[in-house]
């Protein structure tokens, strides 16, 4: 599609000096059409970068090999002679006027490649016998100064990676959750991936916060690490209607509502077998904790869902303007679950299992019909992917007869037919009316 708008656009104005359009209709297409942001070269930056990381690798082992008889000093200095080199190439390489920018993007990354390399040796030279995780905090923190500072995108991602290193090792080893990863992730480096413009980031920063996030908490209770890991999906399908409907980024739309999709339907599907008879979900609320962490997730939760349902002004879009089906569902859930753990409902034992079985079906056949509706096959074909997968989970347990597995089998497979039927006809239809 960018291929196609780039085309246009170096059409119009040969169009508007042969008279073939008027110059108002050149600035409309324009508006319609406006230009394809510029990407970043991924491949060109994977490549410079697994190179300057190699080359790396063999300046270290050249001096590895004489590493022992060189002084403690001239160790240091070879250090940071190392880090200056690549840093300083790396600025050069970067500056406006290069045609090598993305030369100069390896070199930085093999600079904090070589400042990570230089924590581990410098701890070697003068014997420091150190918390071994805190190596990766710093690392991630001279990570996160290089992304601010450059800016640079793939910076963040190695500074995402390894704040996620850290908060790991701390739980894994020590059992000791550090909620200052998550912090650092979400307010370091999201905004980043917001001034940047960069998804890719933006993704991988959603993705490394969540995880650290039930990592951490899940070291404290499971159930409350569950919910607040839900809200924060429920959130994210909340932020991804509003930036589109409101922000300056509304490309990030899509990553949100990818990972919180992806979160809550993993939730929902394993909620549907969860039977215990206390109920889904418990919290101790006489433990502060749990009950700050629990009530703040909710109220944010509840917050961006009334922000984003309801116009702030008459001027604005009512709700129901691009408000898909399958956020109805998502709703429902987010209620049915603050309601029970609140005490105010019950959905244990087999009610529970009905209930967020139904919430997933709804949740398949949603996708199906606009999948099929907006000739969306990634949407059509999560659907029946999901549908199948409730299928098999569901009816290979909750029937003994073979008989009655292989009609509820017929029956899917009959379904997942249908849509493929469908689907194709309401291709070939609107093919042939577009003609």
């Amino acid at each position: 599609m960018k291929k196609h708008i780039k085309w246009l656009l170096g059409e119009i104005d040969l169009w508007v000096n042969e008279g073939v359009i008027e110059p108002v209709q050149a600035a409309a297409l324009r508006d319609r059409y406006p230009a394809p942001a510029e990407s970043v070269a991924w491949g060109r930056v994977i490549f410079f970068s697994i190179g300057a990381v190699l080359f790396g690798l063999g300046v270290i082992l050249l001096f590895a090999y004489n590493w022992q008889r060189m002084h403690k000093f001239v160790k240091l200095g070879v250090i940071l002679a190392a880090l200056i080199g690549a840093h300083g190439a790396g600025y050069w390489l970067r500056r406006p006027a290069s045609r090598y920018q993305t030369a100069g993007e390896g070199l930085h990354l093999l600079g904090t490649m070589l400042f990570g390399a230089g924590i581990w040796l410098v701890a070697q030279i003068y014997h420091i016998e150190e918390h071994y995780p805190n190596a990766f905090l710093i690392w991630g923190l001279g990570a996160l100064a290089m992304a601010l500072a450059l800016p640079s995108t793939t910076q963040g991602i190695i500074a995402t990676i390894l704040l996620v290193l850290w908060n790991g090792f701390e739980v894994f080893d020590f059992k000791s959750p550090q909620f200052l990863s998550p912090v650092l992730i979400l307010g370091g480096i999201m905004p980043l991936a917001w001034s940047n413009r960069s998804r890719v980031l933006a993704a991988i920063c959603t993705i490394g916060f969540l995880f650290t996030l039930f990592v951490a908490l899940a070291n404290i209770k499971g159930d409350l690490a569950g919910l607040v890991v839900f809200f924060s999906a429920c959130m994210l399908i909340a932020a991804s209607r509003l930036v589109r409907r409101r922000g300056a980024f509304p490309q990030i739309g899509p990553v949100f509502s990818f990972v919180g999709f992806s979160v809550y339907i993993a939730v929902l599907f394993i909620l549907s077998f969860h039977h215990r008879g206390e109920g889904t979900w418990s919290i101790n609320f006489d433990r502060f904790l749990e009950s700050i962490l629990f009530f703040a997730f909710a109220l944010g939760a509840a917050c961006l869902w009334a922000w984003a349902i309801w116009p702030l002004s008459k001027k604005q879009q009512p709700y129901e303007e691009g408000f898909r089906k399958e956020y109805y569902g998502v709703l429902v859930a987010f209620i049915l679950v603050l309601l029970n753990v609140l005490g105010v409902i019950k959905l244990g034992g087999w009610l529970g299992m009905a209930v967020f079985n139904t919430l997933l079906l709804y949740q398949a056949i949603m996708m199906i019909s606009t999948g099929c509706k907006d000739l969306n096959l990634k949407t059509t074909a999560t659907g029946c992917v999901l549908f199948a997968a409730i299928t098999f989970a569901r009816y290979t347990d909750l029937f003994v007869s073979l008989l009655a597995r292989s009609l509820v089998f017929f029956i899917a497979g009959a379904a997942l037919f249908s849509v493929g039927i469908y689907y194709s006809k309401t291709r070939k239809q609107i093919q042939r009316e577009t003609r």
